[in-house]
């Protein structure tokens, strides 16, 4: 029973840390209608009010780093108050100071309200990692209105002694509450002793 509070405890900061980039990139931008990145796609680069190469930014509080956001590039739109993020990393510093979430994918799309954050979007292939426990899917969006972490596709999740895979992951991120929604397949390790 330990273990599984554990497990949804490192499920519900996986969804704390995708919040965590998109509230990071956010505080300097405004809010427009969300575009898929599709169309932004088409054109790409004549609408970018800003382009940075080697993104980066960090939160600090008390001293300490809270979390940090890095990117090979950032693209904000200011019509639509988007930004567009290539190969995101985040890296969220857990309280104890010693452990530490990752999460990464291949694309990110943020869309604001005014200065606050709506929705985080990762897409391609989207990684969280924390301690033993690896999260794979393809797209993981995160709402702040209902605070919820959602992530449509095929879902695993892997480690030391548990692997998960199902169709669809909702994490409510306030509660602590994941639910794995169709097709789980659950296989459990029992630890082997040493001698």
């Amino acid at each position: 029973m330990r273990r599984r509070r554990l497990r949804a405890a490192v499920l519900v900061v996986v969804a704390v840390a995708l919040a965590a980039l998109g509230y990071g990139v956010a505080r300097n931008v405004a809010q427009r209608p969300v575009r898929t990145l599709r169309e932004l796609g088409k054109d790409f680069l004549p609408e970018a009010a800003q382009r940075i190469r080697n993104f980066r930014r960090v939160k600090m509080e008390k001293g300490r780093m809270v979390w940090e956001i890095t990117a090979e590039d950032a693209q904000y739109y200011e019509k639509q108050d988007e930004v567009v993020v290539r190969q995101p990393r985040l890296t969220v510093y857990l309280e104890d100071g010693t452990r530490q979430a990752r999460i990464s994918g291949s694309e990110g799309l943020i869309a604001l309200t005014g200065q606050e954050l709506r929705t985080v979007t990762l897409r391609g292939t989207v990684t969280a990692r924390l301690d033993d426990l690896e999260v794979n899917t393809d797209e993981a969006v995160y709402d702040r209105a209902t605070d919820v972490l959602r992530a449509p596709g095929l879902v695993t999740i892997r480690g030391e002694q548990i692997d998960l895979r199902g169709r669809g992951l909702e994490v409510e991120v306030t509660p602590q509450q994941v639910r794995l929604l169709e097709g789980v397949h659950t296989v459990l390790q029992a630890r082997h002793a040493t001698s």
